[in-house]
C-alpha cells in the first residue's frame, strides 16, 4: 500500500497545468534568474514587474551578472532567446516595453512606480543592445506593414531616446531611416522624425540629414516636422549648404503656404549662420516667399503671412546678422525692377524691431525713394498682397508713415507718405478709426504735415465719401489749428470739412458748419472773414449738384430771372443764400470780391455736375453784373484828371461801339465799382457760360475782340508827368494786361479760326503792354509806384502773408530783391545772359518782378497747334507762348524740391500730382506741333548762320536770328520741364513713352523705352552746332541729362559727357561779342563740369588731373584760358578745381561699391594718390584761389582712404611691398601740404579754413597712426618714424614762433600781399555761384 500510495501521490505532484509550467519554466530561465539576481522579478501581465534596486543599480548587475558567469558570452544569447520566446506573446512584449515596473523597498509594502521599462532596462546594457535593437525593429517593421504601429511607435523611441549611449549609431540610424519608409502611417512616421535628434549621436548627423532631406523631396506634408528635426542636428557646413539649396527650391515649388514659418525657422538659425549663408539664404527666400500664386483659402494665406512675419522677427531679434544682412540685400537694390513687394513688408518688420532700426529703415526708404529706386507701383502690389501683415503691424506702418510727414521740406517723402495712407483707407476698412485719429493728432502736434495731412484726407473722401463719414466729428477739429493755417491749408480744410457736411446724406455736422460760415463771414476781424468765404464757397460746391428732376417749363422760367425765389427749395435755394450772403459780407472789400469771384471760377471749372436751375440762376446773375459794370458803349468822360481817354486794341467791326472801360474807372479816385473785380469776375463769368454751353463761348465771344478805354499819352514824354498821373497811367496798363491775359484763358481753347486769330493778337497785345510798363518805370527813375491789389494780396488776412513794398528809386534794383516774389509772366527771353545784358533789359526784368499779373493758363500751349500764326510775328509769338507755358510749367511739373533761383526766391506751395499730370498730358499733346517748330528754328539756323558771319568768323546777332535762338532754348526748356517731372519716376510710364516717340516721330509700339531713350539722345547730340550761346547750350545737356535719369544706358552717359565737353572746351562771347563772365556765366560753367566730371572713372579724372596741373601754368593774366577748357579763366578755375576733387570721391566710392579684388585696390589707390598728387601742384601753383576748395574735396577721399584703403595695403603689404609704400609715399607729399595748409591758414588767419583745421587735422593723425599700425602688422615697425614736423607755410618757409609773426608780416611785402588775396579770395568759389554773397547790383 505505502508504495502505490507514494506513486500516486508523486504522479499528482508532477500533473501542473499548462500555465503554471510555464511559469515555473519562466522562473528556470536564465532571463528571470539573471534579472531576479540583478534586483528585478518579471511579473505576468497584468500583474507589475517588481525592482527591488534603483535601476541604475539594475542595469549594473546585469552588466556584471553577465560578464561574470562561467559560460561569457553564450549566456547572453541564452538570455536573449529566453526574451524572445517570451516576446513572442504580444502582450508580454507589451508589457515588458512599457514602464510597468514598480519599485518595493524591503521591509516596506509601500510600492513606487518607475518610468523605465524591462525593454529600456535591457537597452541600457551595452552587450544586450545591438540584438535587442534589431528585434524591437524587426517586430515594429511587422507592425508597419500591418498598418498598426502608431499604439507602439511612441513607447519604442521613448526607450530609444532615453538611452545614455548608443551602442552602434550607423545602424541605429539605419534602422529607423528603414522603419521611416516602410511604415505609411502619418502620424507614425511624424513620430520618427521628431524623435531623431533625440535618439541619433552627432557622428551620425550628417547621414540622417541626408536621408531626411530625401524625403523631404516625397512627402510634403512632413515638411514641418522634418524641419525642426534638422534645427536639432548637428550638420557639417556642406551639409547645411545642400539642405539651404534643397530647402529654397522646395519653397519656390510649394503650393501651400502653412510651411512657410518653418523654413524661416530653419534656413535663418542664428546658430549655424556665417555672412555668406545668411546673405544665400535672404536671398533665396526674398525670391521664394509669395502668396499670389497659390490657390488657398483666404483664411490659410491670411495666418500663413501673420505667422511668416512673426518667425522673421524673431529670427531678426535672435540675430544683428540676420537683421543687417535683410537691410543689406534691400540696400543694394539700384532700380525698381530690383525691388520685390516682400522688401517693403521686411522693412515694416524690421522698423518694430528697436529705435535704432527705425532710424535705419527710414533712412534706407528715403534714399530708395529720392533715387526713384522704391516707386509707388510696388506699395500698390504690397497693399493687394499683404493685407494681413499690414493689420497686425498698423501701429508701425503709421508710425512710419508718419515720420515721413516729418520730413520738412522733402516732397517725395510727403508724397510718399500721402500715397501710403491713402492705401491704407482703400485697403485697410476696418482700422480706418485708428489712422484717423493717427493722422489728426499728429497733425495738431506738427504744424508741417499739416498741408500733407489735408491732402490726404482729401484724397479719400474724394475717393469714397462714406469712408469718412463717422470720424467727422473728429474731423472738425481741425477748426483748432486754422490760425497756424496758409491759405492753400484752410481752402483744403474746408473742402474737407463742407464735403462731409453737405455731401453726404444725414450728416453729422451739417449744422456746425452752417453755423460756423455765417459766424466767419459776419466777423469783423478779415482773416476770419476769408476763411468764411472759403468755407461758404466749398458749401455751395456740395449744394449746387442736386439732382432736380422739375419739367423744363421750370428750368425756362428759371433761366430769365435772377430771383432767388425761383429756385427749388433745398440745397439749391440753400446755396444760392450762401452766395447772397457773402456778397453783402464783403462788399466794402474789393481785394475780397476778387477773391471770392477766383475761388467760385475754380470751383465751377472743376465741377463734374452742377444743377441746371442753379447753373443758370448764377449765369445770368454774374453775367448781369459784369455787364452793368464794366461794358460801355461809348466815353462818358473824354478828360479824366488830366488825361485823355481813347478806345484802343479794338479787334471787332467798326460798327460795334461796346468797350471795358478800364480807364474811366481806374481814373475816377472816387469810383463805386473797382477795377481789382474786373478779371476775377469775368473768369466766373466765362467758367459760367463754359460750363452752361458745353464749351462753347460763342455767347461771349465778342468780348474777345473788343476794345478798352484807355488814357492816351506819349511815353517818350512820360517822365515830365506828375507821378500820381504816371502811377494812374500803370493802374490802367495793369488792369489791362490782367484783362488780356484772361481773354487769352479763355479762348486759347476754341475751335473757331477766327477766335484763334483773335486770341493770338491779344497774346502779342499782352506783351506789348508790357514792355510799355517796363519802360515807362524805367524812363521814371525817382517814381514810388505800388501795384494795384492782386489776388495775392489776400494773403496778408491769413499766416503766410510777407510784406513786400515796391519801390524804383533808382538805376540798380534794390538789394532787397530776393525778397521778391516772381510774376505769373516775366520777360526773361535771355535770362540766363542777364548779367551781360543792357542795363535796360535788367531793369525791365527787376520791374515786372515786382509786378503781379494774373496767372496765364497752360491752354496757351494750345495756341502753338493753331494754323492763325503769321509770318511776320510767327517766330516772336512763338516764343513768348512757349514762354509763358514754360513758366507754368516749372511750377507745376516739379523733378523735386524746387530750388530758388539767384533772381528771384519762389513761395512755398504745395505740390498737386493732379494738375501737374494734366499738364503733362497739354505737353504731349502739342508735343508734335513743337518738334514741327523745332525743326523750323533748326533749319533756319543752319540756312543763315554761316551767311551772318563776317570775315573773323564771328556771327552777327541780327534781332530775328536772336528770335530764332530764343525759340530755341524755350523748346528746350519745355522738354527739359516735361521730361524730368518727377511723375515720369513713380508712375505714368506709358506717358513718358508716348512723348518720347512723338519727339523722334516714332510709331514703334514694341520699342522697349530704353531703346527709344537712345534714339532720343542721339537725335538730340547733333544739335550742339545749333547753341550759339551758353545758355542755349546749357539747355540742351538739362534737356539730354533729363532723358538720360530715366536709363542707366553707359552710351546716354557718354553723350551728355561728350556734349558737356565739348561746350567746355568753347569760348563763349555775349550778343555783343564781349567775352561770358559774371554769375550766371560761372553757374552755367558749374553746371557743365559738374555733368562732365561726375561721369567719368578714376582712370580718366587722372589724366585730366595730370592735364590740369600741366596746363594751370598757362593761367597768367586774368583773360588766359585752360588750352582744352577754353573757358576756363584764372577767375572760374576755382570752380573746375572744385568739381574734380567731387568727381574723384565719387568716383571712388561707385567703384568701391562695387566690389574688387586687392590687387584692383591696390591700382585704384595708386591713381588717386597721383590725383592727389597731381591737385596738390595745381593749388601750389594757384594759391589764393583754389586753397578752401582743395581743403574742402581732400578730407573726404582721405577719410575713405583710411576707411577701406588703409586695411587693404596691410593685407597685401608682404605681397606687393614696393607698391604699398610708393602709395603711402605719394600721399604723403599730399598730407605734407596739408598740413603746410593748416599752418598758412592760422598765419594769415583765413577763416574760411581755420574752420575746417581741426577736422583736417583729425584724420592726418588717424592716418598717419592707421599707416603705423599697418607696418607694424607686418613686423616693419623699424621702417617707420613719427616725429614733429615743421610748421611751414604753402611756400615750404619755416613759420617763426608766434612772437615774430607781427615783425614778420610787416616786413614780408610778399606774405601781406598774399594776406589780401586770401582774403578777397577765401569764398571766391562760393562768391562765384552763390547769389547771396553779394547784392544783384554789386554782380551785374
Amino acid at each position: 500500500m505505502g508504495p502505490k500510495k507514494n506513486k500516486s501521490q508523486l504522479s499528482q505532484v508532477s500533473y501542473v497545468s499548462p500555465n503554471k509550467r510555464a511559469r515555473k519554466e519562466n522562473k528556470d530561465n536564465y532571463l528571470y534568474i539573471c534579472l531576479r539576481d540583478s534586483g528585478l522579478t518579471l511579473k505576468d501581465p497584468p500583474e507589475k514587474n517588481c525592482a527591488s534596486r534603483e535601476s541604475i543599480q539594475i542595469i549594473r548587475n546585469i552588466k556584471k551578472n553577465l560578464e561574470s558567469h562561467f559560460d561569457y558570452p553564450r549566456n547572453v544569447g541564452e538570455l536573449f532567446e529566453n526574451l524572445q520566446i517570451r516576446c513572442q506573446d504580444m502582450d508580454i512584449f507589451k508589457h515588458y516595453l512599457f514602464p510597468n515596473i514598480v519599485f518595493r523597498i524591503k521591509d516596506n509594502s509601500e510600492e513606487q512606480p518607475s518610468n523605465d521599462s524591462v525593454i529600456k532596462i535591457l537597452l541600457s546594457v551595452p552587450i544586450l543592445q545591438p540584438k535587442l535593437c534589431d528585434y524591437i525593429f524587426e517586430k515594429a517593421t511587422d507592425q508597419a506593414t500591418q498598418s498598426s504601429l502608431e499604439q507602439w511607435i511612441q513607447i519604442i523611441l521613448k526607450c530609444f531616446s532615453s538611452l545614455d549611449h548608443i551602442v552602434d549609431s550607423e545602424k541605429m540610424a539605419m534602422n529607423l531611416i528603414n522603419l521611416l519608409e516602410i511604415t505609411s502611417e502619418k502620424m507614425v512616421r511624424l513620430k520618427i522624425i521628431t524623435a531623431i535628434p533625440d535618439i541619433i549621436g552627432d557622428q551620425q548627423h550628417n547621414n540622417i540629414a541626408m536621408e531626411i532631406s530625401r524625403i523631404l523631396n516625397e512627402d510634403h506634408d512632413l515638411i514641418p516636422a522634418i524641419l525642426d528635426c534638422l534645427i536639432y542636428l548637428n550638420l557639417s557646413d556642406e551639409e547645411q549648404d545642400h539642405l539651404q539649396k534643397q530647402s529654397l527650391n522646395i519653397l519656390k515649388s510649394l503650393t501651400k503656404c502653412n510651411y512657410f514659418p518653418n523654413f524661416i525657422k530653419f534656413l535663418l538659425m542664428p546658430s549655424r549662420l556665417n555672412e555668406n549663408g545668411c546673405l544665400a539664404a535672404i536671398d533665396g527666400l526674398r525670391k521664394a516667399l509669395g502668396w499670389s500664386t497659390l490657390t488657398m483659402s483666404s483664411e490659410d494665406i491670411a495666418s500663413s503671412q501673420v505667422l511668416t512675419a512673426a518667425a522673421i522677427r524673431s529670427t531678426m531679434i535672435a540675430s544683428k546678422l540676420v537683421a543687417n544682412t535683410w537691410l543689406k540685400v534691400i540696400s543694394q537694390c539700384k532700380t525698381s525692377i530690383e525691388h520685390k513687394s516682400i522688401d517693403f513688408i521686411i522693412l515694416l518688420i524690421l522698423y518694430s524691431t528697436s529705435e535704432d532700426r527705425q532710424k535705419q529703415v527710414e533712412s534706407l526708404i528715403k534714399k530708395h525713394v529720392k533715387s526713384d529706386v522704391l516707386r509707388n507701383d510696388l506699395v500698390d502690389e504690397v497693399f493687394d498682397r499683404y493685407k494681413p501683415i499690414l493689420r497686425e503691424y498698423l501701429k508701425n506702418l503709421t508710425d512710419l508713415a508718419k515720420a515721413f510727414l516729418k520730413s520738412n521740406g522733402e516732397m517725395e517723402m510727403e508724397l510718399f507718405s500721402s500715397h501710403i495712407y491713402v492705401l491704407m483707407f482703400k485697403e485697410l476698412e476696418d482700422c480706418h478709426p485708428t489712422i484717423i485719429a493717427e493722422l489728426l493728432q499728429h497733425g495738431l502736434n506738427s504744424k508741417q504735415c499739416v498741408s500733407s495731412i489735408l491732402t490726404t484726407l482729401n484724397y479719400v473722401f474724394n475717393i469714397n465719401k462714406s469712408l469718412l463719414k463717422h470720424q467727422s466729428l473728429q474731423i472738425l477739429s481741425l477748426l483748432d489749428r486754422m490760425d497756424d493755417m496758409d491759405l492753400a491749408e484752410v481752402r483744403a480744410t474746408m473742402n474737407l470739412l463742407c464735403g462731409l457736411a453737405y455731401g453726404i446724406e444725414n450728416s453729422f455736422i451739417k449744422d456746425d458748419m452752417h453755423m460756423i460760415i455765417r459766424k466767419e463771414l459776419s466777423s469783423s476781424n478779415p482773416k476770419i472773414k476769408v476763411q468764411g468765404i472759403l468755407a461758404g464757397v466749398h458749401a455751395v460746391k456740395y449744394l449746387m449738384i442736386e439732382q432736380t428732376l422739375e419739367n423744363l417749363e421750370a428750368q425756362s422760367h428759371t433761366k430769365n430771372s435772377n430771383a432767388i425765389c425761383h429756385l427749388p427749395e433745398g440745397n439749391l435755394k440753400e446755396a444760392a443764400q450762401i452766395i447772397e450772403l457773402i456778397s453783402q459780407s464783403i462788399k466794402q472789400f474789393s481785394d475780397m470780391i476778387a477773391f471770392f469771384y477766383d475761388e467760385l471760377s475754380q470751383i465751377i471749372s472743376m465741377a463734374d455736375y452742377i444743377n441746371p436751375h442753379f447753373l443758370s440762376w448764377i449765369t445770368n446773375a454774374a453775367t448781369n453784373d459784369w455787364i452793368q459794370n464794366f461794358i460801355v458803349d461809348r466815353i462818358e468822360n473824354e478828360i479824366i484828371t488830366g488825361i485823355k481817354l481813347i478806345m484802343e486794341y479794338g479787334l471787332n467791326d467798326d460798327n460795334e461801339v461796346i468797350a471795358i472801360n478800364i480807364a474811366g474807372i481806374t481814373l475816377q479816385h472816387d469810383a463805386e465799382i473797382s477795377m481789382n473785380i474786373l478779371s476775377p469776375l469775368f473768369q466766373l463769368v466765362q467758367s459760367l457760360h463754359f460750363k452752361q454751353n458745353n464749351g462753347d463761348l460763342s455767347s461771349i465771344d465778342a468780348l474777345l475782340g473788343c476794345p478798352i478805354i484807355m488814357p492816351k499819352f506819349d511815353i517818350d514824354n512820360i517822365e515830365d508827368l506828375d507821378q500820381s498821373l504816371v502811377s494812374s497811367i500803370l493802374d490802367c496798363l495793369i488792369y489791362s494786361v490782367n484783362w488780356f491775359i484772361e481773354l487769352v484763358n479763355a479762348f486759347s481753347i476754341q475751335s473757331n479760326d477766327s477766335l484763334k486769330t483773335k486770341t493770338l493778337k491779344r497774346v502779342l497785345n499782352i506783351e506789348e503792354l508790357q514792355l510799355n510798363i517796363t519802360e515807362i518805370i524805367s524812363k521814371c527813375k525817382n517814381l514810388i509806384y505800388k501795384s494795384p491789389t492782386s489776388l495775392l494780396h489776400i494773403k496778408k488776412y491769413t499766416s503766410d502773408f510777407k510784406s513786400r513794398k515796391i519801390t524804383k528809386s533808382s538805376n540798380y534794383p534794390p538789394t532787397t530783391s530776393k525778397q521778391k516774389k516772381c510774376p505769373d509772366i516775366v520777360v526773361e527771353t535771355l535770362r540766363s545772359q542777364a548779367t551781360q545784358l543792357p542795363t535796360s533789359v535788367k531793369s525791365r526784368l527787376d520791374t515786372l518782378n515786382s509786378i503781379s499779373f494774373r496767372q496765364i493758363n497752360i491752354n496757351i500751349l494750345l495756341l502753338l497747334k493753331s494754323q492763325s500764326f503769321d509770318k511776320d510775328y510767327n517766330i516772336k509769338l512763338t516764343n513768348f507762348v512757349l514762354k509763358c507755358g514754360n513758366d507754368i510749367l516749372q511750377r507745376t511739373m516739379l523733378s523735386k524740391i524746387k530750388k530758388n533761383t539767384f533772381l528771384c526766391k519762389q513761395e512755398s506751395f504745395a505740390y498737386d500730382p493732379k494738375k501737374a499730370l494734366e499738364y503733362a498730358e497739354k505737353v504731349n499733346e502739342i508735343l508734335p506741333i513743337a518738334m514741327a517748330h523745332l525743326e523750323t528754328i533748326t533749319k533756319y539756323l543752319q540756312n543763315n548762320i554761316l551767311e551772318n558771319q563776317s570775315n573773323d568768323n564771328e556771327i552777327i546777332y541780327t534781332p530775328e536770328l536772336i528770335n530764332y535762338i530764343t525759340g530755341l532754348e524755350q523748346i528746350y526748356k519745355m522738354l527739359t520741364t516735361h521730361f524730368r517731372w518727377i511723375g515720369f519716376k513713380n508712375h505714368h510710364n506709358a506717358l513718358l513713352k508716348t512723348s518720347l516717340k512723338k519727339v523722334v516721330n516714332s510709331n514703334n509700339d514694341k520699342a522697349p523705352l530704353k531703346d527709344i531713350l537712345l534714339n532720343v539722345a542721339n537725335v538730340f547730340k547733333y544739335h550742339k552746332k545749333y547753341c550759339l550761346q551758353l545758355s542755349t547750350a546749357v539747355s540742351l545737356v538739362e534737356l539730354l541729362n533729363s532723358i538720360q535719369t530715366h536709363s542707366n544706358n553707359q552710351n546716354m552717359l557718354q553723350i551728355v559727357k561728350e556734349l558737356s565737353h565739348n561746350f567746355l572746351s568753347q569760348s563763349w562771347k555775349t550778343l555783343d561779342g564781349v567775352p561770358e563772365k559774371g554769375l550766371t556765366f560761372n553757374q552755367n560753367i558749374d553746371f557743365l563740369a559738374s555733368i562732365y566730371f561726375i561721369n567719368n572713372e578714376i582712370l580718366d579724372l587722372k589724366t585730366m588731373s595730370l592735364e590740369l596741373a600741366h596746363d594751370i601754368k598757362l593761367l597768367e593774366s586774368k583773360n588766359d584760358t585752360l588750352r582744352g577748357l577754353k573757358c576756363i579763366n584764372k577767375v572760374n578755375f576755382p570752380i573746375i578745381f572744385r568739381n574734380l576733387g567731387t568727381a574723384v570721391f565719387e568716383a571712388a566710392k561707385r567703384r568701391l561699391d562695387k566690389g574688387m579684388t586687392n590687387a584692383e585696390h591696390l591700382v585704384l589707390w595708386r591713381d588717386i594718390a597721383d590725383i592727389l598728387k597731381s591737385m596738390t601742384e595745381i593749388v601750389k601753383t594757384q594759391k589764393s584761389n583754389s586753397l578752401t576748395a582743395f581743403f574742402k574735396n581732400s578730407m573726404p577721399i582721405l577719410r575713405l582712404f583710411t576707411l577701406q584703403g588703409i586695411p587693404i595695403l596691410k593685407l597685401e603689404f608682404k605681397n606687393q611691398t614696393d607698391e604699398v609704400l610708393q602709395i603711402l609715399k605719394i600721399l604723403q607729399q599730399s598730407t605734407r601740404f596739408l598740413h603746410s595748409l593748416c599752418c598758412h591758414s592760422r598765419l594769415k588767419k583765413n577763416k574760411a579754413l581755420l574752420n575746417k583745421v581741426p577736422f583736417v587735422k583729425k584724420i592726418l593723425e588717424t592716418l598717419i597712426y592707421q599707416v603705423k599700425a599697418a607696418l607694424a602688422a607686418n613686423n616693419c615697425s623699424e621702417a617707420f618714424w613719427m616725429g614733429n614736423l615743421k610748421n611751414k607755410d604753402i611756400h615750404g618757409e619755416v613759420i617763426a614762433s608766434q612772437e615774430s609773426i607781427d615783425e614778420e608780416e610787416s616786413l614780408e611785402d610778399g606774405d601781406e600781399q598774399l594776406l589780401s588775396d586770401d582774403d578777397d579770395c577765401d569764398n571766391i568759389d562760393d562768391e562765384l555761384l552763390n547769389p547771396e554773397s553779394k547784392s544783384l547790383s554789386d554782380i551785374i
